[in-house]
């Protein structure tokens, strides 16, 4: 099931599995928000097989307007290789045209996911400290 508001530019998914099973997981939600030259990509809850077609989706529309694509992955509570594939093919695909795609790290369980399939050495990640300066503008 996906929801899309187009107005604040924000999708939630929840997988079916998910959505049957006992345990309550948090559902994916993925926000946007552009700036003159940027654009942050903040994304919540799971981030796997189900949901990283939205993520992509996401990803591929944020990345036409922009040089700089962050995606913040501070709030996520697990990701997949499926999903981790999603994110090599955003920064492959916005290299060429003079782009970047950086990654504010997610917690231990998910910064692990980027050690062990070794993307973490064909990305920029980078730690995002409370308090600091937004990098987009706000105007």
């Amino acid at each position: 099931m996906s929801q899309t508001s187009v107005a604040s530019q924000t999708s939630v998914v929840t997988s079916q599995a998910a959505a049957g099973a006992q345990v309550a997981f948090p559902p994916f939600v993925c926000t946007v928000r552009t700036g003159s030259s940027a654009a942050w990509v903040h994304v919540s809850g799971e981030l796997d097989l189900a949901t990283s077609p939205e993520l992509d989706r996401v990803l591929r529309e944020a990345e036409r307007d922009t040089q700089l694509l962050v995606l913040d992955l501070s709030e996520l509570t697990f990701i997949d290789i499926s999903s981790i594939r999603v994110i090599l093919a955003a920064a492959s695909r916005i290299r060429p045209q003079g782009g970047r795609l950086m990654l504010a790290r997610g917690p231990a369980l998910v910064d692990r996911m980027f050690t062990l399939t070794g993307a973490h050495e064909r990305l920029v990640i980078f730690d995002l400290h409370p308090g600091q300066p937004a990098l987009l503008d706000t105007a």
